[in-house]
């Protein structure tokens, strides 16, 4: 199974591509014949950008709020999805972008023309506690606090050199690499595959639900703040933030 982005030219999620998104995962997730899912982008410059700006810009707190759970539960959605899955990160891969790519099992990245980080500093944003205990635990607490602290964008070489892609291919070579690694997948039974992604994501389940609403609340404060809004009317505007505080 394969799922291909494209909601605009630097593949940004609005509210209805996140509902989207969770719809197709929930629709396909006990197809008994799923062995794999490959999760890439249709665009060539980015694999996603994050968040739409204007999602979040100038909105209530029940509409950030909203649109905050959507988000969350979504990427829970997709880090539990029953099988394997593998990112194919063909051009940029930015904030909520690159944690969708981090909730997958398998990276797989372009070795030249696209950046992966965690910017949510840059814009005066904070960072969900989960996906910060997934990145630790995938790159090591030192790496992870640089990401995100400095929200640095880092080119493919320097990701595979952190664990945080698994491999580097040239734009040409980047998606048929990943179908044939998709092959090699899809030649699990459906007890293998299944019970592999069970044995490596349960652990996790618990501690997304307790601090589900402890994400939620802190997020949703963080971008409802003067810094948080102008962080987004920044990114708007294409011009660096000018922050408060």
């Amino acid at each position: 199974m394969e799922i291909k982005m494209q909601s605009n030219e630097k593949n940004t999620f609005d509210f209805e591509a996140f509902v989207l998104f969770q719809q197709i995962l929930n629709k396909h997730a006990n197809n008994p014949n799923l062995r794999v899912l490959l999760f890439t982008s249709a665009q060539t410059q980015f694999f996603s950008n994050g968040i739409e700006p204007t999602l979040m810009y100038g909105k209530t707190e029940s509409d950030v709020r909203r649109s905050v759970e959507q988000l969350l539960r979504t990427a829970q959605t997709y880090f539990h999805f029953p099988v394997p899955t593998i990112a194919v990160i063909n051009g940029h891969c930015m904030a909520a972008g690159a944690v969708f790519a981090l909730f997958s099992d398998y990276r797989y990245m372009v070795d030249k023309g696209g950046r992966i980080g965690f910017s949510e500093a840059i814009v005066g944003l904070n960072f969900p506690s989960i996906p910060t205990i997934v990145l630790q635990d995938l790159v090591g607490v030192k790496a992870a606090r640089d990401l995100l602290y400095t929200g640095k964008q880092i080119k493919g070489p320097e990701a595979k050199e952190i664990g945080l892609v698994d491999e580097l291919y040239t734009a040409e070579d980047l998606y048929p690499e990943a179908m044939k690694f998709a092959e090699t997948l899809s030649k699990l039974t459906y007890n293998s595959s299944r019970g592999m992604k069970t044995a490596l994501r349960e652990p996790y389940r618990a501690q997304m639900e307790s601090l589900f609403a402890l994400d939620a609340d802190l997020f949703t404060k963080v971008i409802l703040s003067p810094d948080g809004q102008e962080g987004f009317l920044s990114l708007i505007e294409k011009r660096r933030p000018k922050f408060s505080t």
